[in-house]
């Protein structure tokens, strides 16, 4: 195998890796606050709060934010060039995005205020993580494309 192939692959692993920390992270802050909900609700079934967690915040936005991680994926491989302090711009940008995109989604229910900013800052939070893993790769230069 090629060192450039060798590094395409390992861009690869930091790219479904970063991804799934953002899914673990995402997970794990998000599932005491649901937990939190059905303690206070009165109704309904209760489904188990991780698993909520996984399928209606974590999951969405992660898949939100993919396409953005194979585009920087993508741009460092063919421009030979790893990004730097241009990552977390891109992390704020498609964080800012996904939220969007996944409260238009949610806006037929009835969501107030409070869970509009706390779903924001969620997807920012999973952008953050997802692009600050990309970061430090760039900064430990795993799979630098440049000889």
């Amino acid at each position: 195998m090629s060192q450039a192939t060798r590094r395409f692959f390992t861009k690869i692993i930091v790219l479904l890796f970063s991804a799934g920390a953002g899914f673990v992270i995402t997970t794990v802050v998000t599932t005491p606050f649901i937990w939190f909900a059905y303690a206070r609700a009165n109704d309904g079934p209760i489904f188990p709060a991780p698993l909520v967690a996984i399928g209606f915040i974590a999951f969405p936005l992660g898949v939100l934010l993919f396409p953005m991680q194979v585009i920087v994926t993508l741009f460092e491989f063919f421009r030979k060039k790893l990004l730097g302090i241009e990552l977390l711009f891109l992390g704020f940008v498609s964080g800012v995005l996904a939220g969007f995109v996944w409260y238009s989604a949610l806006k037929t229910s009835r969501i107030t205020s409070q869970e509009i900013f706390l779903l924001f800052g969620i997807a920012m939070l999973q952008a953050c993580v997802v692009f600050g893993f990309h970061m430090i790769a760039n900064k430990l230069k795993i799979g630098n494309f440049r000889q």
